[in-house]
């Protein structure tokens, strides 16, 4: 994690929250191409040193700018290293989950992935005393006729997820799916449906016209790609045009250096290693102009059911 001072130059307090701010809490290395053989029985352990320095660098930043948010917590993160998420939710910051391991659901057995969840599900509300009833499935890998996952959450207990991407990329995206809060058709969740089951909270783009796709702005890599300039004023677009931003962070985007891997893809290489310097900088210019607050809170009106803080689900 890059070694600079926290908020030193914060501005003026913003009157009203702009949207939610999320953080997918994961070794950075997670975040490296899945292998589709990969086996989910015999996942590498997390560095733990890296998660609970990363985890107190993000804490001390949402701090320095009076921001809350969600973790998206990697089950098997929470697991290797809980007191980071113990002080997580100390901080008054919503715990979601994250999936059990930082696998594309698709590449487990869907029985599996179901015992899996509901594990999860109960040790993190064991961990912080709060049921999750938030979801991002790791890589945004969420594909049009993926309803069978969302049905599992929604059976599991959980109202939102934030796993769509409307727009398209060479990793991952639904392009022509919904770009505003909307329940998903579980035969086509780019459609909406008349089953009130789950919310989709879909992540960020620009600009937000239906019948288009629409830029990725919410995060990671494309934080550090648009020009600093260029990007606030996309975000200030959503905000003034009513739609509350919805971004994503993971704690190796803010490193302004990191070890190099072995034969790296393509993929790696500029998701992982392009022009690491900037994201540090341009998360701060961001939370300067922007104020923050938890997936649960920034769009309570509309996740039907929602529970307050410190509720328990019997």
């Amino acid at each position: 994690m890059a070694e600079q001072s926290v908020g030193s130059e914060i501005g003026s307090p913003k009157r009203s929250i702009a949207g939610a701010l999320t953080v997918d809490l994961e070794d950075w290395r997670c975040a490296l191409s899945p292998d589709p053989r990969a086996d989910y029985r015999k996942r590498p352990a997390p560095d733990v040193e890296y998660i609970n320095k990363a985890t107190h660098a993000m804490l001390e930043e949402l701090d320095a700018y009076g921001a809350k948010a969600t973790f998206f917590v990697l089950g098997e993160v929470a697991v290797a290293a809980p007191e980071a998420v113990k002080e997580i939710a100390r901080r008054g910051h919503e715990v979601a989950s994250h999936s059990p391991v930082h696998l594309p659901p698709r590449l487990i057995p869907r029985d599996d992935y179901r015992r899996l969840v509901l594990r999860d599900v109960e040790f993190l509300e064991d961990l912080v005393g709060t049921r999750p009833v938030g979801f991002r499935v790791p890589y945004m890998s969420l594909r049009r006729s993926d309803g069978w996952l969302l049905k599992l959450l929604a059976d599991a207990g959980f109202l939102y997820d934030s796993s769509v991407a409307p727009t398209w990329t060479p990793y991952w995206g639904i392009p022509f799916a919904n770009k505003v809060p909307y329940f998903p058709d579980f035969e086509d969740i780019a459609r909406r449906s008349g089953q009130l089951r789950i919310v989709e909270i879909p992540l960020t783009v620009w600009p937000m016209w239906r019948s288009l796709p629409g830029l990725p702005i919410a995060g990671g890599f494309y934080m550090r790609m648009w020009p600093s300039r260029l990007l606030r004023y996309m975000l200030r677009d959503n905000v003034r045009k009513g739609h509350p931003l919805n971004l994503y962070i993971h704690p190796g985007n803010l490193q302004d250096r990191k070890e190099m891997i072995e034969n790296p893809t393509f993929r790696d290489r500029l998701s992982q290693y392009s022009r690491l310097e900037e994201g540090l900088p341009r998360f701060r210019d961001i939370m300067r102009e922007f104020k923050f607050g938890a997936v649960i809170d920034s769009f309570a009106d509309k996740i039907p059911g929602r529970r307050v803080p410190g509720d328990r689900i019997a």
